[in-house]
């Protein structure tokens, strides 16, 4: 792949898969709209899924802020069949891979395409600041910065320029796609989390760099979290199937824990002793949760203080069963 420096001409192409976003979808494409780099050198495409609210005719409104704004339809709905519509209808040099949920700081795009023209990096991305609306979204947003919370999910905790393994809303070289593929569409969540493994997989280099930000709202109440969640461990088995490098320790942790949880509860009904190894177990959890929930609170707002520990438990225990469920579920497929 060549190694090549993109000046500020290079063509950027934005794709957004979109489905009844009305709420989101007019601050996302309005932060494209302020960008600092040239607007004539912005094409944006919008992936619609049949969507039945506002969200058309939101789009259709801001082909007069953009001149090069596209709206496709994608009647199966699903994420990566609409990305790689996307990327395929794409004409510029840069793909830049958005969420109808997210918007971006104004100079993304610009220092995106910087990044890439000065490293050997195929895909450049930044942290990504999760925000919320409402008390328990807000809540669900510091869980979400917090290591103890996300484990070392570099894109959510890290503030440093480095290589990493993925990136939330990465900026790739068009080439990229030619030379490992696109997107799985087998894969209803997680496909750009197996996309950014296979790039590493064939030895190019994802960079995260603090120049590129962009925020993304959280779920605004505890069981949308956890279905959220619950669905990331549920398809995350199905890409480490494809690519077992990607099982990384972080995604292990919760898997264990409740292995371990389950494992003695059952066997305290033949073993009295060890339902206290799940008291203390479940106390040290506790206490740990409490820990950081008190240093989040207090590094930003003690109100959250008393909702983080379930928030942390919802994160860790809907992700834990889910990849579980995952797991077991291929093990019955396979009868």
């Amino acid at each position: 792949m060549s190694n090549y420096l993109y000046k500020m001409g290079a063509l950027v192409s934005i794709i957004i898969p979109c489905y009844n976003e009305e709420k989101f979808i007019g601050e996302c494409l309005q932060s494209i709209v302020d960008q600092s780099y040239p607007p004539d050198l912005i094409e944006v495409i919008v992936i619609d899924g049949n969507s039945t609210d506002k969200s058309v005719s939101i789009v259709q409104r801001y082909s007069k802020s953009l001149s090069k704004i596209t709206q496709l339809i994608n009647p199966q709905k699903i994420t990566p069949i609409s990305l790689n519509i996307g990327v395929k209808a794409a004409v510029g040099e840069i793909i830049v891979i958005l969420g109808a949920h997210s918007f971006i700081h104004r100079d993304f795009i610009n220092n995106g395409v910087l990044a890439l023209g000065g490293t050997d990096a195929v895909c450049v991305g930044g942290p990504i600041e999760n925000i919320g609306n409402s008390y328990i979204g807000r809540a669900i947003a510091l869980a979400m910065k917090s290591s103890f919370g996300v484990g070392n999910s570099l894109f959510r905790i890290s503030k440093k320029r480095k290589y990493v393994d993925t990136v939330a809303f990465g900026a790739y070289r068009k080439e990229v796609f030619e030379a490992v593929g696109y997107f799985d569409e087998s894969l209803v969540r997680n496909q750009d989390f197996e996309f950014n493994q296979r790039i590493v997989k064939f030895g190019y280099k994802i960079l995260l760099t603090p120049e590129i930000t962009s925020y993304y709202y959280a779920r605004n109440s505890l069981p949308q979290l956890f279905k959220q969640y619950f669905y990331y461990g549920y398809w995350k088995e199905k890409v480490i199937r494809k690519n077992v490098s990607s099982f990384k320790f972080r995604y292990q942790i919760p898997v264990m824990f409740i292995v371990v949880m389950l494992s003695l509860f059952v066997g305290g009904f033949y073993f009295d002793s060890l339902w206290n190894y799940l008291g203390y177990l479940l106390c040290g959890y506790g206490s740990i949760s409490l820990l950081f929930s008190l240093y989040a609170g207090k590094s930003n707002d003690c109100k959250y203080i008393t909702i983080l520990p379930l928030v942390f438990f919802t994160l860790h225990f809907a992700f834990g069963f889910g990849l579980l469920g995952g797991i077991f579920g291929n093990i019955i497929m396979k009868k």
